[in-house]
């Protein structure tokens, strides 16, 4: 297993959804000390690290999101199982049976996402999702002191049980990836210009709270007052059977995927250009992508001020939002590259003026 990917399989195990990231920000923060003194954490939970370049003066943001999407208990019925809500967006489709750790007050406990079973609904309700009204989790308490017993208390919460897996040749799988892998790309990019230096002044903004609406990001945009921006992300690969090819998005082992479009910012040309260019002259594969649906932090940082060119480059990623994300080593390490060839091209945010 190579370092990136060892880096992205220790960071996927780890629990953080929105607004409980904690786990993951010491993670990083441990890691970012290795490379430099400068570590930072504001009120909200964003770690920042500095990474100062050539020139001095103007900033350049790379964001990446700590949170994954998960659950939290919002009560607890009479007889042990637990109500919950999302946090983030959740296909209720892959829920009944997944398998969950609920985090109690003094440690994790194991359950599983139950449904009324097929054998007393009617046919018609049997065609249908369930809803996630409809749904609990069961931690295989009896009552509900024993749940609390367990340290279970409404406000618990719970992610995926996803362990981290290689599958045949340079394919991985595991939970958490988004954005787990665009983590892992901003650590290998700190160790790089660490090593040697970036022309602008870089600042690393690891986030909370994307999945709920790209709240750290805005945060870490008033903070860091970038020039220039970088988003790394994970993205939709949905290069699956009996979808369409027109419908697919971004496919796995196609390379990284360079964003023009989605409901949250449509990218500036001459910054999508700028990483076109880098991705030609380097020789990496690279995929556009054009999406209706979906945002990022990207759509926070592109907006702050009066503006900031800002360019999102994402790791193709099959099921994401689920326990068993699959994606790509190659385009993982082609992120990196693309990403340290883009950012060590750009001088200053008058290059890519309108």
């Amino acid at each position: 297993m190579d370092s990136i990917t060892e880096t992205l399989s220790k960071l996927s195990q780890l629990d953080g959804p929105s607004g409980y990231e904690d786990e993951v920000r010491k993670f990083i923060a441990r890691e970012v000390s290795k490379h430099t003194g400068e570590v930072e954490t504001d009120v909200i939970g964003n770690v920042f690290a500095t990474v100062p370049g050539k020139s001095d003066g103007q900033k350049l943001i790379v964001d990446a999101h700590m949170d994954e999407v998960g659950f939290i208990v919002k009560y607890i019925e009479q007889r042990g199982f637990l109500r919950f809500e999302p946090l983030g967006t959740i296909d209720p489709r892959i829920l009944p049976g997944k398998r969950v750790n609920v985090k109690g007050a003094r440690t994790s406990h194991p359950g599983t996402i139950g449904s009324r079973p097929p054998h007393i609904i009617s046919s018609e309700e049997a065609n249908k999702a369930p809803s996630l009204s409809e749904l609990f989790i069961d931690v295989g308490a009896a009552t509900d002191e024993e749940a609390r017993s367990l340290g279970i208390t409404p406000g618990c919460i719970a992610t995926f049980e996803g362990p981290f897996r290689e599958l045949g040749e340079g394919r991985i799988m595991g939970k958490a990836f988004d954005d787990r892998a665009g983590c892992t790309v901003a650590l290998a990019l700190l160790e790089a210009f660490a090593k040697e230096k970036p022309h602008m002044n870089v600042v690393f903004a690891f986030t909370v709270q994307e999945e709920l609406g790209l709240r750290g990001a805005e945060v870490a945009a008033n903070h860091v007052k970038p020039d220039v921006g970088i988003v790394l992300e994970t993205t939709v690969a949905a290069d699956v059977p009996d979808a369409k090819p027109r419908d697919w998005i971004t496919t796995l082992g196609g390379g990284p995927s360079i964003r023009v479009m989605d409901s949250s910012m449509v990218a500036q040309r001459p910054m999508v250009e700028h990483i076109r260019r880098m991705a030609e002259k380097n020789g990496i594969p690279y995929q556009l992508q054009l999406a209706r649906a979906g945002g990022t932090d990207a759509g926070k940082i592109h907006l702050w001020g009066t503006g900031v060119p800002t360019g999102l480059i994402s790791t193709p990623c099959r099921y994401l939002h689920g326990p068993s994300c699959l994606l790509s080593t190659a385009d993982l390490q082609n992120v990196v590259r693309l990403t340290e060839a883009t950012i060590r091209g750009i001088e200053s945010k008058e290059q890519f003026m309108m």
